[in-house]
């Protein structure tokens, strides 16, 4: 695969935009709704941090009127927080019960629209996370404490070309990607005068744990808040995560980002690969790609051979439940599959073992599984057991390319940079073909080591 040597540098683009935002508006549900306290499951809560994404819509040449637009989308925008009055909340902790819940309270999610005097092509590659983009997504002026901080904020920035970015900024404990993308969907089509596609349901408790807990697996994607040093305690517990400062999103200092784009025939190159040994009767594109993340990675830190590498993705448990979760579901309903094996197992052995292993992790997902771990969590007060590894979050086969609001669809849609640099991204590369970039931060050594594990295959 050295051939995508060429391909993985990052194409010219901003390192700064000066984007002027006008005075942030409280948006709040539009008709009566609703006010109650809302029940988070223990997948909610372990994810209530931030998701900023950007939605690039090229100009139409048409007179499209900005001022109407902008007005367009803060109707529907009032609109839409009808079926998803939760997110006009905040979050806050129960004293009673001693954990997370979302207060629907109709707070309001903030809205801006902002201008910026450049053009689309002068963005550079929009497919490639840039930390210009922050300037795109609406950030809390007055909010000091996590508790404060609306769960949605969006801003409409204006390009000079009369291009639109939609810059959307989410709290992970509304709901998952799946979500995310019907929120979307529903938005859109209230902003084409369409109604909403797919009622929400954000009622969780088919989530929540058992009276009894009933505890059948070892759980290692899981640690005990008792195991975790008692220095170290206070921020991983459920009091503090409300009263927290808000988040810094500054990356460390020695780190660096890079992009590595895999075309579907790399993609199917890697996949014959990881099964050329023919340990393996079949291999998804995920299943290869997140087989060389983890083992390319184990390799490029050099992590001792009897240090456990750790790898941790998402598995979708809406039909894996028994009943299924409903139609509609929203909330978080993704579940922390993980691999970890030996570090020596997995830089030797062949990358058909490192695949075997993500699927093992995959098939582990079972309902019953699930409700373990539910009850693992109430029961430990577990978080997840990142420390040490990583999270390959899959974007990529997420349609957020689909959400028009009847201006066009997104030229590309996705995540801007983070200072999480435990999760490497899986992301489309905007062109619907069945290819992906693969987007990791590593200390600088280390990523160029990595580039070269890579461009070995």
């Amino acid at each position: 695969m050295g051939s995508i040597s060429t391909e993985a540098e990052l194409s010219p683009c901003l390192t700064h935009l000066d984007v002027a935002v006008e005075e942030p508006e409280m948006i709040v549900p539009a008709e009566p709704t609703e006010e109650c306290a809302l029940f988070l499951s223990n997948i909610d809560r372990v994810v209530a941090y931030i998701v900023d994404t950007v939605y690039f819509y090229p100009s139409n040449g048409g007179e499209k009127n900005d001022v109407e637009v902008v007005g367009k989308l803060k109707e529907a925008l009032g609109k839409v927080l009808v079926p998803y009055h939760f997110m006009a909340g905040r979050m806050r902790l129960n004293t009673d019960e001693g954990r997370l819940e979302i207060e629907c309270n109709r707070a309001g999610a903030l809205f801006a629209a902002a201008s910026c005097d450049q053009t689309l092509s002068e963005l550079g590659d929009v497919t490639h996370p840039n930390p210009a983009f922050r300037s795109l997504v609406l950030q809390p002026s007055n909010a000091k404490k996590f508790g404060d901080t609306p769960l949605l904020m969006m801003q409409v920035t204006r390009l000079k070309c009369g291009s639109i970015v939609l810059g959307m900024s989410m709290n992970h404990s509304l709901f998952d990607g799946f979500g995310a993308m019907e929120f979307m969907m529903n938005f859109s089509s209230v902003a084409r005068g369409q109604g909403v596609i797919t009622h929400p349901l954000p009622d969780r408790t088919c989530l929540k744990a058992r009276d009894v807990p009933e505890i059948k697996y070892e759980h290692l994607e899981a640690m005990k808040l008792s195991d975790i040093p008692e220095e170290m305690r206070n921020s991983f517990t459920t009091a503090d995560v409300a009263d927290s400062d808000v988040a810094s999103v500054s990356l460390p200092p020695d780190y660096s980002y890079k992009v590595f784009p895999f075309t579907i025939d790399k993609l199917e190159r890697l996949k014959k690969k990881a099964m050329d040994d023919g340990n393996l009767k079949k291999c998804s594109s995920f299943d290869a790609i997140a087989a060389l993340v983890w083992q390319a990675r184990t390799k490029a830190i050099d992590m001792p051979p009897d240090q456990p590498s750790k790898m941790f993705f998402a598995v979708d448990i809406r039909s894996k439940m028994d009943p299924p979760l409903p139609k509609g579901f929203a909330g978080n309903a993704v579940f922390c599959a993980y691999c970890i094996e030996p570090a020596g197992a997995v830089k030797e052995k062949p990358l058909s073992f490192c695949a075997e292993k993500v699927q093992e992790g995959i098939s582990r997902v079972t309902g019953d599984y699930v409700r373990s771990s539910m009850d693992f969590s109430e029961t430990y007060k577990s978080i997840p057991a990142l420390p040490g590894g990583i999270f390959l979050s899959a974007w990529w086969k997420i349609p957020f390319h689909l959400a028009d609001f009847g201006f066009g669809k997104p030229i590309y849609a996705g995540p801007i940079v983070n200072a999480m640099v435990e999760f490497p991204l899986l992301l489309s590369n905007g062109k619907q073909d069945g290819g992906l970039n693969l987007y990791i931060a590593l200390p600088n050594h280390q990523l160029d080591k990595f580039e070269q594990i890579v461009y070995d295959f």
